[in-house]
């Protein structure tokens, strides 16, 4: 089983903290993990991504196209 994971929001409500978790949670579980995150260069209020692709396998490609769950925490994201 793979899920991919598109995380989005603004620098601050914890796009990065849930990308992160979500990785280290997987991992004790025994999945492969991979974790991008993408934010721009603003401290808070710029744009916050995470990709995470958690599976049972070996990741070939860290690339979302289509993500199976999408976290938007804005209207923009």
């Amino acid at each position: 089983m793979t899920e991919e994971l598109i995380i989005a929001g603004f620098g601050g409500q914890g796009v990065l903290l849930t990308g992160k978790l979500l990785c280290v949670a997987a991992m004790r579980q025994g999945k492969q993990v991979s974790h991008i995150p993408s934010y721009g260069a603003e401290m808070r209020g710029g744009t916050a991504n995470c990709s995470v692709v958690i599976s049972d396998e070996e990741i070939a490609s860290p690339v979302i196209e289509k993500p199976s769950i999408v976290i938007a925490l804005n209207g923009p994201s």
